[in-house]
């Protein structure tokens, strides 16, 4: 999908951070907009400034954690149009815990989202872009946890781990179909997710708090340059990228030197 001009993409979590870039970088390529969030108020300020780019774009209150919303999005965006040429599985949350310290009903809340968002938003979208047999891209943003489990998240590395083995799946399932299926897989980036970070159990302490404001502030990785990674991986395919310093590192060590790699995440 070399050219996106005109083509209609569906971006979640794109109010804010990696999502709007993902949507603003989008609109500038000439892509038209589904943009679905669950801040109203936000998700208007970028539709707005989606459309000031020369593309439509349209607003949709959903959380892909609720597979009827999802569900009830895609009625309606298929009531206007036979499919979508474009899925961006964005929307997701972050959480720090020690595996045993973690709440039964935080597991669930962030695998409802970061794993069964993924899938509702398949199960919504991806039957009408195979009936329709016009080919079409999917994207599902995983993360450097997904390389590597990290000390204290567990439950976001399970959660990303999912990500990326449904996504290599799903690149085998849909290659008949022309459907290409991409996982961008960031380290940290500078984005408004870092005050939303959840820190639970012995975990939750100013100490840890403050541990994850310094793994943020110390980044040099923009939500734009996440952006134009994913339209690159759209327009060539590509099957698993890893953007930023963290995620080329662990990828690396992850392959050539796994020994170094789990001494360095035992600190």
């Amino acid at each position: 999908m070399k050219d996106l001009r005109g083509k209609l993409a569906l971006v979640t979590g794109a109010s804010s951070g990696i999502g709007e870039a993902i949507a603003i970088a989008l609109a500038q390529a000439g892509t038209n907009l589904i943009l679905c969030a669950r801040d109203a108020g936000r998700l208007a300020q970028v539709q707005q400034r989606c459309i000031a780019l020369g593309v439509q774009a349209e607003a949709q209150i959903a959380d892909v954690a609720d597979e009827a919303q999802m569900q009830a999005l895609a009625e309606a965006v298929h009531a206007r149009h036979a499919a979508i040429d474009i899925l961006i599985n964005n929307a997701g949350v972050v959480m720090g815990g020690l595996c045993w310290e973690v709440e039964a009903e935080d597991w669930r809340r962030l695998h409802e989202i970061n794993v069964m968002g993924v899938v509702h938003g398949i199960r919504a979208f991806v039957p009408k872009m195979i009936a329709r047999s016009s080919g079409g891209h999917i994207v599902n943003m995983a993360s450097v946890s997904g390389f590597v489990g990290a000390p204290g998240m567990a439950t976001y590395s399970a959660s990303k781990f999912a990500v990326m083995g449904l996504s290599e799946s799903l690149r085998a399932d849909l290659y008949r179909h022309r459907i290409g299926v991409s996982t961008i897989c960031p380290g940290f980036v500078k984005t408004p997710i870092q005050s939303k970070v959840k820190l639970v159990g012995t975990l939750d302490t100013p100490r840890g708090r403050a541990r994850v404001d310094r793994d943020f502030a110390k980044t040099t990785l923009l939500p734009e340059t996440v952006a134009q990674r994913t339209l690159s991986a759209i327009r060539n395919n590509l099957s698993t990228v890893g953007v930023g310093r963290e995620a080329r590192i662990a990828l690396g060590l992850k392959r050539w030197a796994p020994a170094l790699l789990e001494r360095f995440t035992r600190g």
